[in-house]
C-alpha cells in the first residue's frame, strides 16, 4: 500500500487534470470573467486538495469519502467548463479534451472509492506502518490482491 499520495496510481492522473485545466483557465475570454474563473478554480482546486486531506484521515472509509468530494468538485469543473464552452470563453477542442479526459478520471475515482469501501481498513496509520489493522485482517491488501472488475480502472 502506498505510504504518500503521490504513490497511488490516480494521483498523477488528477494532478495532470487539475494542470490542464489551470492551462484553460489562463486563457484570456476566460481570464476577463471574473465569475466563471473563480468558479472553475476554487472547484478544480479541490479536487487534489480532498484527496489530500483524504490520505491523511484514519480509515479507507474515510478517505474514500474525502475522494468522494474529490469527484463531486470534478464533475462541478466539467459542468462549469460546459457551460464556458456555452458561453464563448473555451473552445469546443479545450471543452472535449477535459470531458474525455475528466470522464476517464470519474471512472477511476469511483473504482477506487469502492475498492476502498469494500477493504474497509480501520487504522490506515498502522497500515503504512507496517503493522497488522486493528480489525486483524490481513496487512497485505492490495488492489491487485483485493480482486474485483474495478480493480483496473485504478490503474488506466
Amino acid at each position: 500500500m502506498a505510504n504518500k499520495l503521490e504513490e497511488l496510481p490516480i494521483y498523477p492522473k488528477v494532478v495532470a487534470f487539475w494542470s490542464a485545466v489551470n492551462a484553460t483557465l489562463e486563457g484570456p475570454k476566460l481570464r476577463r470573467n471574473d465569475d466563471a474563473y473563480d468558479q472553475i478554480s476554487r472547484a478544480n482546486d479541490s479536487i487534489p486538495s480532498n484527496m489530500v486531506e483524504g490520505f491523511e484521515q484514519g480509515t479507507d472509509r474515510a478517505f474514500a469519502n474525502y475522494l468522494s468530494y474529490s469527484k463531486g468538485s470534478l464533475a462541478e469543473v466539467l459542468k462549469r467548463l460546459k457551460k464556458a464552452y456555452f458561453k464563448k470563453l473555451i473552445t469546443a477542442d479545450e471543452l472535449e479534451a477535459h470531458t474525455e479526459a475528466g470522464e476517464k478520471l470519474a471512472k477511476m475515482l469511483g473504482g477506487f472509492i469502492k475498492y476502498l469501501r469494500d477493504c474497509d481498513w480501520k487504522d490506515r496509520g498502522s497500515r503504512r506502518r507496517g503493522r497488522q489493522p486493528v480489525d486483524g485482517s490481513l496487512a497485505d491488501r492490495t488492489p491487485e490482491k483485493a480482486g474485483g472488475s474495478e480493480d483496473s480502472s485504478i490503474q488506466d
